[in-house]
């Protein structure tokens, strides 16, 4: 079969769009090493072409560019804090629109009903009022994050969805996944990025990485609502001990709002036990290294240690009921406000079910079992 020649350039940008490498599409495609490097010059049968489109997610005509297309980047400000962080996969961009569209069609919906601005977006934009510590107790106030709120919490899971619905009741939209839309196949990376705020005065969104363990999505939850308060939308990795500007003023907000400096203190003169503390705190053992860090109580060397150490899980996909984990995706009030007004006839079955990626049906069984609870 002739070979087609095409440029190597469009097969690497290809590539990256899965997260891949030329080479290593190669060796998942053919077996002999004399076929793999004709693939990485460029010379592809139309079955490998094909095959290769598949495998990237790339549709089959661009693979005959000349170069790669210009593809719109997100207007979101990467501010994540690793060396050289890679590019931004297809996957996170598919995961920004997705959400971006939610975000646009909840705007619309509450302009509509005559919503006013949500008071604490951006209350500490201006650079003087940047202060953690009064953004922590701001914060904390406005969500109703009393102590008993982790203390009636049985884990870390129960402690994330406290903290997540008293900040959907206060408005903001949290959205949380492990995979691109419903597509259990593409699980997101951990590595990429952890979470993301878009702020807006109506609807601000945060996402949290579902693949994530939990101690360390409840510290991204708090880092992106901190997001909202400075209006500063952004794209988040690891919380690094090197983070700077904005990234290291959410870190201090969370560390303040999730363990509290006196009560950690408390803690510590207690017992000085990385793995008890953590525990207590509904956090990872790295939150409390870098609190006991901050505060004098070890060197950068057990720090430093901790880090090396930290290996957070990536959680698996899927388990639990279809109409939990959707609202959970998907925002618990937006899901409610799409499928009522779905119901009632003023957002099309279609379009609902297109935005929350499920079926029609499903829509009609999501409304029938809220109308169940009442």
């Amino acid at each position: 079969m002739e070979a087609l020649s095409l440029s190597t350039e469009v097969l690497r940008w290809a590539a990256d769009q899965a997260g891949e490498s030329l080479e290593s599409l190669a060796r998942a495609m053919v077996k002999r090493e004399g076929d793999r490097e004709r693939v990485v010059r460029g010379e592809l049968t139309p079955p490998q072409a094909e095959k290769l489109a598949k495998l990237t997610g790339v549709p089959f005509g661009l693979l005959f560019l000349p170069a790669p297309p210009a593809i719109d980047r997100p207007a979101i400000p990467d501010l994540r804090q690793t060396l050289d962080p890679a590019p931004l996969s297809r996957d996170f961009l598919e995961i920004w629109d997705d959400v971006s569209r939610k975000q646009q069609w909840y705007r619309d919906r509450l302009i509509e009903l005559g919503a006013t601005p949500l008071p604490f977006v951006g209350r500490f934009s201006e650079a003087a009022s940047r202060k953690p510590d009064a953004i922590a107790r701001d914060l904390i106030e406005v969500l109703g994050l009393a102590p008993h709120v982790r203390a009636t919490a049985r884990s870390a899971d129960e402690y994330f969805t406290a903290v997540s619905d008293r900040a959907e009741a206060a408005g903001v939209l949290v959205m949380k996944s492990g995979i691109v839309k419903s597509n259990t196949r593409r699980p997101l990376s951990v590595k990429e990025f952890r979470g993301f705020a878009i702020v807006d005065s109506l609807a601000p969104v945060v996402f949290i990485n579902g693949r994530d363990a939990v101690v360390a999505s409840v510290f991204t939850l708090v880092h992106e609502l901190a997001h909202v308060w400075l209006g500063e939308s952004g794209v988040s990795d690891l919380a690094t001990r090197a983070a700077k500007g904005v990234e290291r003023v959410c870190n201090h907000v969370a560390a303040e709002v999730l363990v509290p400096k006196q009560e950690f203190l408390a803690q510590w003169r207690a017992q000085a036990d990385l793995g008890r503390i953590a525990r207590l705190f509904r956090v990872s053992k790295l939150v409390i290294a870098r609190r006991a860090l901050d505060f004098d109580l070890i060197d950068s060397d057990a720090y430093e240690a901790v880090a090396s150490a930290t290996h957070q899980p990536a959680r698996e996909g899927g388990g639990g009921s279809a109409y939990r984990t959707i609202p959970a995706r998907n925002s618990k009030r937006l899901t409610l406000a799409l499928v009522r007004s779905a119901l009632s006839g003023e957002t099309l079955l279609r379009e609902a079910a297109g935005l929350l990626a499920v079926r029609p049906e499903t829509v009609m069984e999501l409304g029938k079992r809220l109308a169940d609870r009442g």
